[in-house]
């Protein structure tokens, strides 16, 4: 007897289009979309993908027990690039259903819709998100499911040559739904940055950010942050953008208090050769968990990626984590945790619309508290057609 449940009823008429659209990309001649119109100006992509995982700690906390799941995705995507403003949209939903902890069953959509501006003087983009979330949250040692909704703004406008600034408004929303123990969070910010163009690859900004946050628990708080960096080519071969400063938190409300952390986001790429290159991300700043108590947050990323063979197009990406997690004021109890992560993703192509994917994860999470130490593995296989 097979070790999962049936997914749903559906689920067989799922995977036969799932197939379905397998054979159909196993016999296309070249990549491209499914439906083109107005000269290739509009195009409509789909795509699907059925994945077995297991997670050896499904709660992430000490003491979990782990379980297998069967998912399923299946999406569409559509592409309009005629006349002055571009636009992107995306639907999909992902249904997958669990041997063990049945009632963590989910099936969640998810939207997006980008308009971009491209050409002329004032150049940015504007983009709305909405998603249902199934998860494991480590800050709060749950599996959790939320609605998240996003919004963004940006903009770009040059005063010259030499000088541009840059503007991103955005609106985040996260609805929890099925424990009164998590709170809704909420967060308005606005960054502006001014930008100088040092030579034809390297540019210097310097920039302001503000972001108020609104947690239904009763917190409420204001960041402020003061950053300088550079983006483009860092050093001969090492390209991407450094930032770094000093932020402030305010918090009121119960427990509320003031807060000063260095802040940074750098993310920097090395191509060792055609077949190999390397990444690496460095973050820090606050966020506010579910659990509404401001969490100073750390992480470091280094990132391996193998193309061994460009025919082939087979991909191995290799990747380590440390994550610090400080839990402040009186609501954090003076929690810290500290997290070492690996992941393993190969890619290897079967037709050029089909791909088989296994990948594996490693994390080991400590902690002041008991009941956060835990260690877990993980390890998927996936199928996805796309064309």
């Amino acid at each position: 007897m097979s070790p999962f449940r049936p997914l749903t009823a559906a689920t067989p008429r799922l995977i036969r289009i799932l197939g379905v659209l397998a054979l159909a990309a196993a016999g296309a001649p070249r990549a491209g979309a499914i439906l083109e119109l107005n000269e290739g100006r509009d195009r409509f992509v789909v795509n699907a993908d059925y994945g077995v995982t297991y997670d050896s700690n499904h709660f992430e906390h000490s003491g979990s027990e782990g379980d297998y799941n069967q998912s399923l995705s299946v999406g569409a995507d559509y592409v309009r690039r005629a006349g002055l403003i571009g636009v992107d949209a995306s639907v999909s939903v992902t249904t997958a259903r669990f041997r063990k902890f049945s009632a963590d069953d989910f099936t969640n959509p998810s939207f997006a819709l980008d308009f971009t501006k491209g050409k002329g003087r004032l150049t940015g983009s504007f983009r709305l998100s909405a998603q249902r979330e199934s998860r494991g949250e480590v800050v709060v040692n749950l599996w959790t499911n939320s609605w998240h909704y996003g919004s963004n703004l940006t903009f770009r406008y040059p005063f010259s040559d030499r000088y541009y600034v840059t503007s991103t408004s955005a609106y985040d929303l996260r609805d929890y739904l099925q424990s009164s123990a998590l709170f809704d969070l909420a967060s308005y910010s606005e960054g502006l940055d001014a930008f100088y163009v040092y030579s034809s690859k390297l540019d210097l900004l310097g920039g302001y950010r503000i972001r108020w946050g609104d947690a239904q628990g009763g917190t409420r708080s204001l960041d402020q942050a003061v950053t300088m960096g550079a983006t483009g080519g860092i050093l001969p071969k090492l390209s991407g953008s450094i930032r770094a400063g000093y932020q402030w938190r305010n918090e009121t409300g119960a427990g509320g208090g003031n807060y000063g952390s260095f802040t940074t986001n750098v993310s920097l790429a090395w191509p060792v050769t055609k077949q190999i290159t390397f990444n690496g991300q460095v973050s820090e700043d606050f966020m506010t968990s579910a659990t509404d108590v401001s969490v100073d947050t750390t992480g470091l990323t280094l990132t391996a990626s193998f193309k061994p063979n460009t025919r082939l197009k087979v991909a191995l990406e290799t990747s380590a984590s440390y994550l610090v997690n400080r839990f402040l004021g009186i609501r954090g109890a003076g929690r810290e945790d500290w997290a070492t992560e690996f992941t393993a993703d190969l890619s290897i192509p079967i037709k050029t619309h089909l791909a088989v994917a296994l990948s594996y994860g490693y994390t080991d999470n400590h902690s002041n508290v008991a009941f956060a130490q835990f260690a877990r593995h993980t390890a998927a296989l996936k199928l996805s057609a796309h064309y």
